[in-house]
C-alpha cells in the first residue's frame, strides 16, 4: 500500500481470499464426516471448551499450527457458528477522515502524536514476541479515547489470560476490552471489572484479541469463538471485536442467536499501515491508515452491542 492509495477499493473481498476458500474446504471435509459422537453440550462445557482454546501458539511448529487452525473449525461447527459474508469499508471517506483527525488535536493523543508515537514504536520496539502488539494496540486506543467528547470516556480493560482460566470472568478469553461510558460508569468499571459487573454496567464493548505476527488472519477462527463466548457471558446478541498483530487490523462482527446458542459473523479484510523507511534510516508512517484504524476502534467501541448501521466505516 502506498500513501496515496485511496479508501476504497483496496482491499479484496473475503470469499476471495485464500483464509476463507480454506475454511471453506475444511468445512466441507468436516460436513462430510460422522457427527454421531458429538453429544449436545450444555453452556458451561461450551464456555470451558472455548476456554480451552486460550493455551499459546507461540511455540507451535508449522504442522501444530495448522492441526490448531482445523481443531478450532471444528469447534465452530460443533457449537453452530456460521460465516456470512465480508465486510467492507464504504467508499469515499476522505472527508470523514479528515474530520476524525482533527478531533482532539490539543490533547496529547492527537493525530499527529500518534503517528509520531507509531515512528517511535518502530524503532524501539522489537515485534519477536507475543506481546509485542500491545504497545502498538494500546496507542491506538489511546489516540482513540482522545476523539470522544468531555462527557465520555474510554475504559481499556487488559485481560491476559491467567491460570486457570474460569467462566467467572472474562480472562483468558479477550486480550483487551475497550469500554465507552460516563465518567460515573467508567469509575465503577475501573475499580471493578468482574463478569457480574460488567454484565450489569457495561453500556459497550470491543474486543480485541491479539494474532500471529505473520499471518494474522491464522487466528480468525480462534477469534470468533473467543467472541461468541463473550457475547454468551455477557448476554449480549451482537459483539464487535478485532484481530490484530498492532499493524495489521480485522474487525470481525459476531450475531448470536435468540436463544445463544450458535452464531453468525462476518469480518472485514486486513486494514493495516505502512512504514517506510528512507535510505538514510528516516521512519515514515504513510497516512492516513493510523487515523481510519483508529476511527474504526472508536466507533465500533461505542457501538459494540449494536449492529452495522447507516454511520458505520463498513457495510455488508
Amino acid at each position: 500500500m502506498s500513501e496515496n492509495r485511496k479508501l476504497s477499493g483496496e482491499m479484496p473481498h473475503a470469499c476471495n481470499c485464500p483464509l476463507y476458500q480454506k475454511t471453506a474446504n475444511v468445512r466441507e471435509e468436516l460436513s462430510d464426516e460422522a457427527d454421531e459422537s458429538v453429544e449436545e453440550s450444555d453452556e458451561s462445557v461450551e464456555v470451558d471448551t472455548m476456554l480451552s482454546l486460550v493455551r499459546s501458539r507461540s511455540n507451535l511448529d508449522e504442522r501444530e499450527s495448522e492441526e490448531f487452525y482445523i481443531a478450532t473449525l471444528q469447534i465452530l461447527d460443533r457449537l453452530k457458528i456460521a460465516f456470512t459474508g465480508s465486510l467492507s469499508l464504504k467508499p469515499n471517506l476522505e472527508e470523514r477522515v479528515v474530520a476524525s483527525a482533527s478531533l482532539g488535536q490539543k490533547k496529547l493523543w492527537s493525530s499527529k502524536n500518534l503517528y509520531r508515537q507509531l515512528v517511535l514504536l518502530e524503532g524501539q520496539v522489537p515485534r519477536t514476541t507475543d506481546t509485542s502488539p500491545r504497545a502498538w494496540i494500546e496507542a491506538f486506543f489511546f489516540r482513540a479515547s482522545a476523539m470522544l467528547p468531555p462527557d465520555k470516556h474510554m475504559v481499556l480493560i487488559p485481560v491476559t489470560a491467567v491460570s486457570p482460566p474460569s467462566s467467572s470472568n472474562l480472562c483468558g478469553l479477550v486480550d483487551y476490552v475497550a469500554v465507552v461510558a460516563s465518567q460515573l460508569i467508567s469509575r465503577m468499571l475501573m475499580r471493578d471489572t468482574q463478569l457480574h459487573n460488567l454484565r450489569m454496567r457495561m453500556p459497550t464493548g470491543f474486543f480485541v484479541i491479539e494474532a500471529d505476527l505473520s499471518v494474522p488472519s491464522h487466528d480468525l477462527p480462534q477469534a470468533v469463538c473467543r467472541m461468541y463466548a463473550c457475547g454468551k457471558l455477557l448476554q449480549k446478541k451482537v459483539v464487535r471485536g478485532g484481530l490484530t498483530n498492532g499493524h495489521d487490523w480485522i474487525f470481525v462482527l459476531v450475531t448470536l442467536n435468540d436463544n445463544y446458542d450458535g452464531a453468525t459473523f462476518r469480518w472485514s479484510p486486513v486494514v493495516q499501515f505502512d512504514i517506510e523507511k528512507s535510505l538514510d534510516g528516516v521512519l515514515k508512517v504513510h497516512h492516513p491508515w493510523p487515523d481510519v484504524i483508529a476511527a474504526i476502534l472508536l466507533h465500533w467501541t461505542e457501538n459494540g452491542f449494536s449492529d452495522l448501521g447507516g454511520d458505520d466505516w463498513f457495510e455488508v
